[in-house]
């Protein structure tokens, strides 16, 4: 697998993000936690063509190659869109952060570090959770006739 591959693949997923981030801030709906929801499926698409992309350009596909390409991906664009969230809510529209202060309860200062970790870390855990989910869909059976043929039953 080339990392420039997977290089490219995350660069789509954080552009992919972000512009969905952009869409729903137009609209009006960033407030609503709820809706980063679809942060997963976008995240999820781009796993699967990294997938996808791996599968195809392995002449043996061995499942930890495409596990790591995964979330070497996911990671990447985690990454880039936690740095995007961090300039874009505290920069460009730091009422959106005051926003969600109000929703998330959190004892004490550093309510900024908080949302950048959170941000982060629901990125990474979907980037970890998803190859694990998709990757079943590349995996050769060993059920198949020829097997079934050669194995001799128990009972004979």
């Amino acid at each position: 697998m080339k990392t420039t591959h997977t290089i490219k693949y995350a660069l789509f997923m954080a552009s992919a993000l972000i512009i969905y981030f952009i869409l729903i801030d137009i609209i009006g709906y960033a407030g609503q936690s709820y809706l980063s929801f679809f942060n997963a499926i976008i995240v999820g698409a781009g796993i699967y063509f990294v997938l996808k992309d791996v599968y195809k350009n392995a002449n043996k596909f061995k499942y930890m190659d495409g596990f790591v390409a995964g979330i070497k991906a996911g990671f990447i664009a985690t990454i880039l869109y936690t740095i995007f969230m961090a300039i874009y809510l505290f920069e460009i529209h730091p009422e959106l952060c005051l926003e969600l202060k109000e929703q998330v309860a959190i004892a004490g200062e550093g309510i900024e570090a908080a949302l950048l970790l959170f941000i982060f870390l629901s990125g990474l855990a979907t980037s970890i959770v998803l190859p694990l989910v998709i990757l079943p869909l590349y995996k050769k059976s060993w059920n198949t006739r020829d097997i079934r043929e050669k194995q001799k039953p128990l009972n004979q």
